[in-house]
């Protein structure tokens, strides 16, 4: 009997995943003989969920939420073995894997699109003991990501991050990183350092157009010490898709990298959205380990 488990995060976009649950649990019944239905009520639930699931042999695991709620769902799954199948539906603020795996942004779209759908193997980041499917990053972002409220970013969406990303930057400091990878082993210092698997960060599409979900690589992305009179360029290079081309950054094509802070403090990190593990982070590429549901655009 085929088995899928759907997790829904009720307060994702502000409440309104629990709009939708009844229309993906329609669509999917057309898809599985059997479901069970799970609501998140704290976080390291959806983690929870997941691995249960895929230790108990269901076949798939969907959820409904924004990016937090994905990595979450995609940590079980890789803690749970990996066999289980996963599909989302995007209902947060920023849905960067929505953007980079080509699924609707309207989640009644998205999960229309379901029954026209194909499985693509999509690469997934270790970092420590945890895993990731975007990003991780260490400096300002994380800083911003936690002073973003759930009122701004339903207010603004996406622009509640720029907005606070901009007010940090009169106040942010640069860190002393060693970063040691296959081919690379350097001591630089910078405000911002990201580690990244697709081309998507923060709504920007086009930040790394070069940058595929299943390549095998992950990009780091060394920003380097800049003024801020610096940042009326940058924005403009990143809408364009050219900031990895320009003198602001350094970036490392890698499957493994260690990143150690070497001044004397806790520096925290932001993992696809979530809080991530303080430094150092020890990263890996697990090429093609998640299996996700993606539009098939050959089916109407």
């Amino acid at each position: 009997m085929s088995r899928c488990l759907i997790i829904i995060n009720p307060v994702s976009g502000g409440g309104r995943a629990t709009q939708y649950a009844m229309e993906l649990q329609w669509q999917l019944s057309t898809l599985f003989e059997h479901m069970e239905v799970k609501f998140t009520t704290k976080a390291g639930d959806a983690t929870r969920f997941a691995k249960e699931a895929t230790e108990n042999g269901f076949h798939s695991v969907f959820c409904m939420g924004g990016d937090g709620t994905i990595n979450e769902t995609v940590n079980g799954i890789a803690q749970g073995g990996g066999t289980s199948k996963f599909g989302f539906v995007p209902v947060g603020t920023v849905n960067d894997m929505s953007r980079a795996l080509g699924i609707p942004l309207e989640p009644l779209a998205a999960i229309r699109a379901l029954k026209h759908s194909k499985i693509r193997h999509v690469d997934i980041g270790r970092c420590n003991d945890q895993y990731f499917c975007n990003n991780i990053a260490a400096g300002v972002i994380p800083k911003v990501v936690e002073e973003v409220t759930p009122k701004e970013k339903q207010l603004l969406g996406p622009l509640a991050y720029f907005v606070k990303g901009g007010q940090a930057l009169f106040t942010t400091k640069d860190y002393s990183f060693h970063i040691k990878t296959e081919d690379h082993d350097f001591t630089i210092r910078s405000p911002l350092v990201i580690a990244l698997l697709t081309n998507v960060v923060s709504s920007f599409e086009k930040f790394m157009p070069v940058a595929s979900v299943d390549d095998g690589y992950m990009r780091i992305i060394i920003f380097r010490e800049y003024f801020i009179m610096d940042v009326l360029r940058i924005l403009p290079l990143i809408l364009r898709g050219s900031i990895y081309t320009s003198k602001y950054v350094t970036i490392l094509k890698v499957r493994k990298a260690n990143i150690t802070l070497l001044d004397d403090i806790e520096l925290p990190t932001n993992m696809d959205g979530n809080k991530g593990p303080l430094m150092p982070v020890d990263l890996e590429v697990l090429p093609g380990f998640l299996q996700v549901y993606v539009p098939d655009k050959k089916k109407k």
